[in-house]
């Protein structure tokens, strides 16, 4: 198999957009164990996921955006800031929908995530990709069990892709790996001091 499709296949599949589209059905089924309650805050969220897309989307069309990936750090700024905008009506919307409460813990964590992201990028274009899937996996982790440390080679497997692809060095797959890791740490910490 080619490196450079096996690169963008696993680019692809462990795209930060792409995890988010599930990552809620997980939470809201683990929180409640209705798969329909799921399904539908799953759906919710979904439309919030593809009017990003969209923006993503038109933005590159018109050149603001040089690619999909949003690779240049100086175009990250304005990423982050529609990530915020959205993450706000996202919030308003599970306050009048009267949501579950693991769906606030979501959203704020990806908004806090996003705040430091762009702290970071003022330094270094981390790899969100890395940071996400760091995130995701060590949450696995913490979350259900030392039974998933399997999954722990996916990181670097996925630092590696974004290398390949040119979309990344070494130092910016490793920070958004840190970033990441750290970011879900915290987050952790808090949620079982304060929230649980």
């Amino acid at each position: 198999m080619n490196k450079i499709f096996f690169a963008s296949f696993i680019s692809v599949l462990f795209n930060p957009f792409l995890i988010l589209v599930f990552l809620p059905f997980v939470l809201v089924y683990n929180a409640t164990a209705s798969v329909s309650a799921s399904i539908g805050w799953t759906a919710f969220s979904f439309i919030f996921l593809l009017t990003l897309a969209q923006i993503v989307l038109y933005l590159v069309r018109k050149g603001v955006f040089t690619n999909l990936d949003v690779s240049v750090r100086q175009q990250r700024p304005l990423l982050f800031n529609i990530l915020v905008v959205t993450g706000i009506v996202y919030i308003i919307f599970l306050y009048i929908l009267h949501a579950p409460r693991v769906l606030y813990v979501m959203i704020v964590s990806l908004l806090f995530g996003v705040l430091v992201a762009r702290i970071v990028n003022v330094r270094i274009k981390a790899s969100l990709h890395v940071a996400t899937v760091a995130a995701l996996i060590l949450g696995v982790v913490l979350g259900y069990g030392a039974k998933y440390v399997f999954l722990l080679p996916l990181i670097p497997l996925v630092a590696w892709a974004r290398v390949k692809l040119k979309r990344h060095t070494v130092s910016e797959t490793v920070t958004g790996g840190v970033v990441g890791s750290l970011l879900l740490l915290f987050i952790y910490g808090f949620y079982e001091v304060f929230l649980k």
